[in-house]
């Protein structure tokens, strides 16, 4: 039985008055999980923000505590130094893209792991404004010593009314002022470092060679922010600089090998949209009554300076203050709200909310929506608590007819589990905002509906990724596709289960051939594509078409359902078990991915194993001429349009 729960103060008038604290019971503070080390000193920059009001004790460190205030990891000696070679220690990488990357090769951050990271936000509502003591406590674990490192950051955009406009005020590690700068990136693989003084080492293209008006031998060191997502402006930024957003962070003394570290950065101003090399829009978008998050691929880094990388995967806490009346939706489990008294930042008063994620978040997955919201929790009766949320502005009728799909997360959620096993989180919510953002994304636990409305198809797909993209994560963003096509997939299962129904459920043979039969039929409405659509390999595209139909969605998806029909619909649910055991919490890369379906294959011999590597060669990796036809995929699998992956007698030949 589930007991729903207000969380809202519209919702049922729970909350504590000024300066007391509601907390609910299943949220543990107070837990000792490790060894804390000593808290060293701090020492500020003359214009360091103020103290945190309410600050939450880092897992890291080894405490689970809200309010209690903070203790950081201080393993590594903290003090100054910006060049390489001091003992042995040297500058961490500023980008996690390998060599050659056309797909925004600027982003991630090397010589370190991101392990916790606290979110604390001073958040002035209706002036869309970080105040002074927004900040965010960074603990990362060093993988060489370091002299400096980085972090992505945009505080400035080319998107003069919707990009950020923010300033750091100060930078400290392990409690110690640190010196920071901003620095333009160079292409991945720069022999000159990357502060390669050439200009064209920091060229901006959607290509490799960078090319442009200058024809730029060198590869790409970031992708174009477009303006426009005409197909005119794809290579209109070609050749021109790469901005400065990375975070460049000298600590007065380097960091050791394996050290622990905390990084403080205080930051104010507007967060923002960042533009994309499709000439789509994502990040921190403005609404009448606070911010709406929603970021694949990289737009966290328009609102938070982090290490934005998918490989990037630490744990959150947050720990918003914000105008009084608003409602934080973030990651993970909420654990209190507190109503503030009114002060200088706040003359109406404030409220903090408080939410934590122990499971690890990777970059684009991170979720900080602001505004007055419905929100309502419920706790399922195997302990997952399922938040449904909306916009107070979204109309009456329109909130009872989402409602009516968003009831249906938990029978989604283990339908799903059936397939690719137990849901992997605590929490599992979805919440619908206003803007319209033309995208619906899957923000870890707190799937993020836009324009107001909620469909039940794109609700299995997004569902879906919880377990594909946020649990199991891709190495890189090359690797879109393959948690792309794996939430098509949930489409297909969904279209099949209404097929099944319709004929007779699950138990009766007629339902099962529907079943199978409406996943034969989806299969071959995509095969059957001619166009373009079989003209970009899944796992190569540009940043203008990564998130087409064609390459990262259907294409990958057709392939699941091939490669079921290949295992067997047995196999094929035991690969997807075995892959998520395996990966999750952490990523895998395509080679993993393959292996692990081959693990699988119900004929082990030399000849079926190579045909199955010529498979996925042809369905993720291979670019064909436009048409169709003999130029697409030529091996599929039993029972499906095209060449089959068996011979007559079963075997591989």
């Amino acid at each position: 039985m589930s007991v729903l729960a207000p969380v809202h103060a519209e919702l049922g008038g729970m909350f504590p008055v000024s300066g007391e604290t509601a907390r609910f019971p299943h949220f543990a503070f107070g837990s000792r999980v490790g060894p804390c080390p000593r808290i060293p000193s701090e020492s500020e920059y003359e214009m360091a923000a103020s103290k945190p009001r309410t600050v939450i004790v880092l897992a890291a460190c080894g405490f689970l505590l809200a309010g209690l205030g903070y203790a950081s990891p201080s393993s590594a000696s903290p003090g100054s130094s910006d060049s390489t070679g001091t003992d042995g220690c040297s500058a961490g990488a500023r980008t996690l893209a390998q060599p050659g990357s056309h797909l925004y090769p600027e982003v991630g951050n090397g010589g370190y792991t991101s392990v916790h990271t606290l979110v604390h936000m001073v958040y002035d509502a209706d002036t869309n404004t970080f105040l002074t003591g927004n900040q965010v406590v960074l603990t990362q674990r060093a993988t060489q010593c370091l002299t400096n490192f980085s972090l992505d950051f945009e505080r400035r955009s080319n998107n003069a009314a919707e990009g950020p406009n923010m300033a750091v005020q100060s930078v400290t590690v392990n409690g110690r002022a640190a010196r920071f700068r901003f620095a333009q990136p160079a292409y991945p693989g720069d022999a000159n470092g990357p502060d390669d003084p050439n200009p064209a080492a920091r060229e901006a293209s959607q290509t490799n060679p960078a090319g442009g008006p200058d024809h730029n031998p060198l590869p790409p060191a970031c992708t174009p922010q477009l303006l426009s997502d005409k197909a005119s402006a794809r290579h209109s930024l070609n050749g021109t600089q790469c901005p400065a957003n990375k975070l460049v962070i000298t600590p007065a003394q380097p960091i050791r090998d394996r050290a622990n570290f905390e990084v403080k950065v205080n930051y104010t101003g507007r967060p923002g949209v960042h533009n994309d090399g499709d000439g789509g829009r994502e990040g921190w978008w403005r609404t009448p009554n606070g911010g709406f998050v929603i970021t694949e691929p990289i737009g966290t880094q328009a609102w938070m300076p982090l290490n934005n990388y998918p490989t990037a995967k630490p744990t959150y806490d947050f720990s918003d203050t914000v105008t009084a009346g608003r409602t934080v939706v973030a990651n993970g489990v909420l654990g209190s709200v507190r109503h503030n008294r009114p002060d200088n930042q706040f003359p109406g008063g404030s409220v903090t909310w408080n939410w934590r994620s122990t499971a690890p978040i990777a970059s684009y997955l991170v979720e900080n929506s602001v505004g007055k919201f419905h929100l309502t929790e419920r706790t399922a009766d195997n302990g997952t608590r399922y938040y449904v949320g909306q916009d107070a502005s979204i109309s009456a009728e329109r909130q009872k007819e989402n409602l009516a799909i968003m009831n249906e997360h938990q029978d989604i959620t283990e339908y799903e589990s059936l397939f690719t096993g137990a849901y992997p989180f605590a929490s599992n919510g979805v919440f619908v905002g206003t803007p319209k953002v033309g995208d619906q994304m899957e923000m870890q636990t707190m799937i993020v509906f836009d324009n107001s409305r909620i469909d039940t198809s794109t609700f299995y797909h997004e569902n879906m990724h919880q377990w594909w993209g946020d649990n199991v994560g891709e190495s890189s963003i090359e690797m879109t596709f393959f948690k792309e096509g794996m939430a098509v997939v949930s489409e297909m299962l969904f279209a099949a289960r209404k097929a099944e129904a319709k004929a007779g459920g699950p138990q009766s043979k007629k339902g099962q051939a529907a079943f199978q039969a409406s996943l034969v039929k989806q299969f071959d409405r995509i095969y059957r594509s001619k166009g373009k659509f079989w003209t970009v390999a899944p796992s190569n595209p540009d940043a203008f078409n990564l998130f087409d139909d064609s390459n990262t969605y259907n294409r990958p998806g057709a392939a699941y359902i091939a490669l079921r029909q290949i295992l067997g619909s047995t196999n094929f649910t035991q690969a997807l078990q075995q892959i998520q055991r395996a990966y999750g919490g952490g990523t895998i890369t395509e080679p993993q991915l393959e292996a692990a379906f081959a693990h699988w294959l119900p004929v082990q011999t030399g000849t079926c194993r190579a045909r199955l590597s010529q498979f996925f060669r042809q369905w993720f990796d291979t670019a064909y001429p436009a048409g169709g036809g003999k130029d697409r995929p030529q091996l599929t699998g039993p029972g499906l349009t095209g060449p089959g992956f068996y011979s007559a007698g079963g075997g591989c030949a």
